[in-house]
């Protein structure tokens, strides 16, 4: 919609695996990020106009072992 009001949102979501487990973590947020590509999100007062994975990356604890890996979405929604 010309004119229309858009906002511009920046997320990161956490998946923390077993220790040792770093190809755990990269599958779920791959899996993750596929889920959100095939969702259908309902928004209340404004529509999604994108939805995109801008990186997703791992690393692990050096104090407890455990692996970590960031899944960094990015959205624009549009108000009605």
């Amino acid at each position: 919609m010309d004119g229309a009001e858009r906002h511009r949102h920046s997320h990161a979501i956490a998946v923390i695996a077993q220790a040792g487990s770093v190809r755990t973590a990269l599958d779920a947020a791959a899996r993750m990020a596929t889920l959100l590509a095939d969702a259908a999100l309902p928004l209340a007062g404004c529509r999604l106009v994108t939805l995109r994975v801008r990186a997703i990356k791992a690393r692990r604890d050096a104090r407890t072992g455990e692996a970590r890996a960031s899944l960094t979405v990015e959205a624009v929604t549009e108000i009605l």
